[in-house]
C-alpha cells in the first residue's frame, strides 16, 4: 500500500489544471474581475486539502515510530518478514501501520478485538500485498473475527467446519483460534487469512472461478485457466498434493493454492511448477527463496 498512486497524482493535476483554466477563462470574461481570480485560489486550495487528505493522513501514520512490541511480535509470528530485505521490511512495516490505522476489524456486535489479533491479520495482508506495493487489499468491507475455532452455515460459533468466509456483498469473518493456528505453524499449508484474502481477489470481477482476473494481464488468463482446472481436476479425483478440499471447485482450487504458495512453496513447485510460476507472477514474488524448508 502507498500514501499516494500515480492514478491519484494524475487525476489531482487534471483537476488542478481544470478549474485553473476555467478560473483563468472566466476572469478574461468578466473583464478582468479579481474577485474571480480569488475565487479560483480558495477553490483551489479548498481541492487540494479535500483530494491529498488520505495522502496526508497515510503519511502520517507511515512516519510514525512502529511500536516495539508490534515489531517483537511480527518477528515471531512470521517466518516471511524475517526472510526479506530491509527494503520489503520497510514495505512490510508501513502495511502494517496502515493497516491497524485504516481498516476495521470487529468481533461479533462490534465487540473490540486485542490488539495482536488484528496484527495477525495486518501482518497477513502485508505478506500478501509485499510484492505489490502499487495494491490495496482486495477485502470490500470490514473484517468480523468470531471466537472458537469454526462456526456453520449458519454462523453457528463451535458447529460446522467453517474457519473462515469470504462472501461476496459482506465483510470477510475469521474465527480466532483457526487464525492463531495458522500462524503458529507457518510451513503446514494451512492459513484461513491467506485462504480467505485469495477468494476476494477472486471475488473482484463478481465471480469466483479460481481467476483473479481484475488485477491479471488478460493475456495470462486462458493459461491460468487452464492451469487451475488441470489441477482442480486432480483434486476432484482425490490425487492432488493440494488435499481434497481442493476439489471441491476452481475458486476453493486457487485459494488452497495460494496457501501452499505462501507457506509451502517448495512442495507447490515441485508438484506444480505452472501453478507455482502462475502465483508466482501474480503476487511478484519467489516465496520458494523466501520459506525456509
Amino acid at each position: 500500500m502507498k500514501a499516494i498512486y500515480k492514478a491519484d497524482k494524475i487525476f489531482i493535476i487534471i483537476y488542478f489544471v481544470i478549474i485553473c483554466s476555467v478560473g483563468i477563462f472566466l476572469f478574461f470574461l468578466s473583464d478582468n474581475n479579481y474577485r474571480i481570480l480569488i475565487f479560483t485560489l480558495l477553490t483551489e486550495i479548498f481541492y487540494l486539502l479535500f483530494s491529498t487528505r488520505k495522502y496526508h493522513k497515510r503519511l502520517k501514520v507511515i512516519n510514525t515510530p512502529f511500536p516495539q512490541d508490534w515489531d517483537n511480535f511480527i518477528k515471531t509470528k512470521s517466518k516471511f518478514f524475517n526472510n526479506i530485505d530491509d527494503k520489503h521490511k520497510k514495505r512490510f512495516i508501513n502495511d502494517i501501520k496502515i493497516f491497524m490505522s485504516e481498516f476495521n476489524v470487529e468481533g461479533i456486535k462490534g465487540k473490540k478485538i486485542d490488539e495482536k489479533t488484528k496484527l495477525l491479520i495486518a501482518m497477513g495482508i502485508a505478506t500478501v500485498l509485499n510484492g505489490r506495493p502499487d495494491w490495496e487489499p482486495p477485502i470490500r468491507d470490514s473484517i468480523v473475527v468470531y471466537p472458537g475455532r469454526n462456526f456453520d452455515e449458519n454462523f453457528k460459533i463451535g458447529e460446522g467446519n467453517y474457519a473462515g468466509m469470504a462472501p461476496l456483498n459482506g465483510p470477510m469473518i475469521l474465527s480466532k483460534d483457526s487464525l492463531k493456528a495458522s500462524f503458529e505453524n507457518q510451513t503446514d499449508g494451512y492459513n484461513v487469512l491467506f485462504h480467505e484474502i485469495a477468494h476476494y481477489f477472486d471475488w473482484e470481477d463478481g465471480e469466483a472461478e479460481g481467476v483473479p482476473a481484475v488485477r491479471m494481464l488478460s493475456n495470462t488468463i486462458i493459461p491460468w485457466k487452464k492451469v487451475i482446472y488441470d489441477e482442480w481436476e486432480k483434486a476432484n479425483k482425490g490425487q492432488s498434493f493440494l488435499g481434497s478440499y481442493a476439489g471441491k471447485n476452481q475458486a476453493e482450487l486457487f485459494a488452497v493454492a495460494t496457501e501452499f504458495f505462501f507457506e509451502k512453496p517448495h512442495l507447490l513447485r515441485e508438484k506444480n511448477p505452472e501453478l507455482y510460476e502462475l502465483l508466482k507472477n501474480f503476487f511478484n514474488m519467489d516465496t520458494e527463496k523466501l520459506i525456509p524448508y
